[in-house]
């Protein structure tokens, strides 16, 4: 019955999209927007009941659904149960299309007399993209594909997946990468159109600018804290393709999202948003085709089948091609002779978006050039930390020193004294900030010193702002101060992380930095679904007393055969403490992996502050919508 109806559902979304995409035409047509208000509707509410069919699919164990059958079992919780159906690949891109609908949704409220024609246009380029998903989930990777005979149980799920994390992190994602279509959309739409400034099509489009970056930005943010505390290896990014392919469209939105700032107040750059807002929305797709063509081999690789990449593969050649030609033919009239000058806010704007394209070139060609080796030559090559900490790291030091003072520069031009007057306090401030910090923490290095200068420096500027009661957003100013809060958590992380892999006997020690870590006994315990070894490591700090005991389990999930480690960790504002067991026994004892990461929190606080500057931000340009 629910893979029938979802099936049904399914064919009903194609249907409706197929007629938002017929439904345009060149004039104020009232007929026209009752249909294209129809498709949105209609589209939206049958996704969302398939939606909801799989999820209840999932949580009462039906196994006449094969998707339910390979990702599902009767003793998994109840959260995993549900967040399993978008932890594979036939299920997430039902979250995928579902998003795709939303966002549609809410281009569809944006109908009036002045942009009837624009908007129009702009639902027919994203029905065209909702079309080439439905299609491909309908062909090749239909979640409500039956089984016969009907199994007494199902297969299980990834265990590294089942994490509260997990449960949240690709939902978020899905936000940023499909909301970047609404972008895509409009661009295309305008360049077809030719509007120019008759309809401020980039005041429509910032929101959802906005929603995407902010929503990619805290999901980037919680996949890195899910790798940091379940993968075991006390790290927060690992260069991983698909994390790679995340960061990229953050990139070029980030670029995206502070030149339409410059559109807004001076009306230029008009064509080099259009093209930002093109780009971004491909190097999405770019990142769904990694993970679903069977090119990679990752915890976020969610399919094999070759045929599934080739489609993907051809779907993105086909909106590369449309939307680029599209550009490189009528993107003429968008470009506009309203210099400015290198010493203001368009002119550090600009310059910062210049590195945010370099750094978004270094890492595409880390990630695809591996690729493409293979392809061509069969031979693999690892492309890792080493090339893009070589790379990136020198391209977005001078970003931040130009992202500290673009925020308190003038429009159009401005006088060297008055800029230097303006970033003095800053200057003073960074320093004092800078001094105080390594006065108490005492671990002085060079890579160290710049990383902490930078993070104050960003920090110092806005809180300037803030307290002068500049003409700035708030949403702005707090994201800053999150950017300038992840800056000293990264350094901090990365520069003066301790790391120590030995084998330990219960009732054996070991020091790291000021603590004592003390290995006091293993037992067994039994989860939901699993068996666990459980050690209990006591901590004790220079004075020799308890602070905490640390539990780190190693896991055994009998339905899948699989076993996993989770992290015992110890947080502060200072550092966390980071304990892993690895696999060992009574008479040989166990591998132990243990970290010091100074400040690391602060990575995630820092995201935190950002998405909360950008929620700010995303409601106050929502009123000038409405």
């Amino acid at each position: 019955m629910i893979s029938t109806l979802g099936n049904i559902l399914l064919w009903l979304c194609l249907l409706f999209s197929v007629l938002q995409f017929l439904s345009c035409y060149k004039k104020n047509n009232h007929n026209t927007l009752k249909v294209n208000k129809v498709s949105a509707n209609g589209l939206l509410g049958c996704i969302l009941l398939s939606f909801f069919l799989l999820i209840y699919g999932h949580v009462t164990s039906d196994f006449s659904i094969l998707n339910v059958v390979q990702n599902s079992h009767t003793t998994k919780p109840i959260l995993y149960k549900i967040s399993g159906v978008w932890g594979n690949h036939e299920g997430s891109m039902l979250l995928w299309i579902l998003v795709l609908a939303i966002f549609n949704f809410f281009i569809s409220r944006l109908y009036n007399n002045k942009n009837f024609i624009f908007i129009s246009k702009t639902l027919q380029v994203q029905a065209f993209i909702t079309i080439g998903f439905i299609a491909f989930t309908i062909f090749t990777s239909n979640p409500f594909e039956k089984v016969f005979p009907v199994p007494e149980n199902g297969l299980g799920f990834n265990p590294i997946l089942q994490d509260p994390a997990l449960a949240i992190h690709p939902p978020l994602l899905y936000i940023g990468y499909v909301g970047f279509s609404a972008a895509f959309s409009m661009s295309a739409a305008a360049l077809k159109l030719n509007i120019g400034n008759s309809v401020p099509w980039y005041n429509y489009m910032k929101p959802f600018v906005l929603a995407a970056w902010t929503f990619l930005t805290i999901g980037i943010a919680l996949g890195s804290l899910w790798a940091y505390y379940e993968l075991g290896w006390g790290g927060w990014w690992f260069w991983d393709p698909v994390e790679n392919a995340s960061f990229m469209p953050w990139l070029l939105g980030t670029a995206l999202l502070h030149s339409l700032i410059i559109v807004e107040k001076r009306r230029s750059l008009q064509a080099w948003v259009l093209l930002l807002a093109i780009l971004s929305f491909l190097l999405s797709v770019v990142g769904t085709f990694l993970v679903r063509s069977g090119i990679l081999t990752s915890v976020h690789t969610f399919a094999l089948d070759p045929s599934r990449g080739i489609y993907i593969l051809a779907f993105t050649a086909l909106l590369g091609f449309y939307s680029l030609a599209l550009f490189g033919s009528n993107s003429k009239k968008y470009f506009n002779n309203n210099y400015f000058s290198f010493f203001s806010k368009e002119g550090a704007i600009l310059i910062n978006n210049i590195f945010m394209i370099i750094v978004c070139s270094t890492v595409f060609l880390g990630t695809i050039y591996p690729l493409l080796i293979e392809a061509v030559t069969n031979n693999k090559i690892s492309v890792g930390e080493p090339y893009y900490n070589s790379t990136v790291i020198p391209i977005l030091i001078p970003a931040i020193i130009v992202m500290g003072v673009g925020p308190v520069l003038s429009w159009g031009q401005q006088n060297k004294l008055e800029i230097t007057k303006k970033i003095l306090p800053s200057i003073l401030i960074t320093v004092i900030f800078t001094i105080i910090f390594f006065s108490i923490y005492r671990l002085i290095s060079p890579i160290g010193v710049a990383g902490i200068t930078l993070a104050f420096w960003i920090i110092s500027n806005n809180l300037v702002i803030f307290y002068k009661k500049m003409n700035r957003s708030l949403g702005m100013i707090i994201s800053h101060l999150g950017v300038g809060l992840l800056i000293l958590g990264i350094t901090g992380s990365s520069v003066w992380q301790i790391e120590k892999i030995i084998n330990m006997n219960t009732n054996s020690e070991v020091n790291i930095n000021k603590y004592k870590i003390i290995f006091d006994s293993v037992e067994e315990i039994k989860g939901p679904n699993y068996l666990a070894l459980r050690g209990n490591f006591l901590v004790l700090d220079k004075n020799k007393n308890i602070i905490t005991t640390l539990k780190p389990e190693n896991r055994f999930y009998p339905i899948t055969g699989s076993f996993t480690s989770e992290a015992s960790i110890h947080t502060n504002i200072l550092r966390d403490l980071y304990v892993v067991l690895g696999e060992g026994s009574f008479q040989t004892g166990w591998t132990v992996r243990l970290y010091y990461n100074p400040l690391v929190i602060w990575i995630w606080i820092g995201s935190l502050i950002i998405f909360l500057g950008g929620i700010i931000s995303l409601n106050n340009n929502l009123k000038k919508v409405r």
